[in-house]
């Protein structure tokens, strides 16, 4: 539920519950340093510069918590901006390219239709904004990445006397004596 503010109840920032940040205590200064208004600041600033104001409102932002080593992504039918708290707690100075990086491929999306990703439009806008045309990030990941769960082989059904027969028969081999 909204209170006005943006936030659901909860939440100590946009998609960050209490409990999360309590036990991501490392995140609790970057929310201090990057609070909801400064990236909305950084926002408006790089859609006035690109000339698109109308888009400010259209425009919407989050943490997502889920991500891994992706730095931050943009989703096209909701207009929104998702950024990684966990990567971005220990690279700050990396938050505003990249809210910069993810706007540009929300203004090329509504305003050029389907492009490639970082193609020619995306680029320029990110030149017009005094960014980077880098594509992909080369930051820390260590200790990010989702532990994958060893994969257990099926366990062997135990198999009957009979099945072993019928096994060693279909298979050529000879029977009981």
């Amino acid at each position: 539920m909204s209170r006005g503010d943006g936030l659901r109840n909860g939440e100590v920032a946009p998609g960050i519950s209490e409990r999360w940040l309590a036990q991501h205590p490392y995140v609790g200064g970057l929310l201090e340093e990057w609070p909801p208004e400064r990236v909305r600041q950084v926002l408006d600033a790089v859609l006035e510069l690109w000339g698109c104001l109308d888009l400010t409102t259209a425009i919407d932002w989050r943490w997502n918590p889920r991500l891994r080593t992706t730095a931050g992504r943009a989703v096209f039918l909701d207009m929104l901006i998702e950024l990684n708290p966990l990567l971005l707690a220990r690279h700050p100075e990396e938050m505003e390219g990249l809210l910069v990086h993810e706007a540009a491929h929300l203004v090329v999306q509504r305003l050029h239709g389907r492009q490639a990703p970082h193609g020619e439009h995306w680029k320029a806008y990110m030149r017009r904004a005094g960014q980077s045309t880098r594509a992909t990030h080369q930051l820390d990941v260590r200790g990010l990445r989702r532990k994958r769960k060893a994969r257990r082989a099926r366990p062997r059904r135990a198999t009957t006397k009979v099945e072993q027969l019928l096994r060693k028969l279909l298979q050529g081999g000879a029977g009981p004596r």
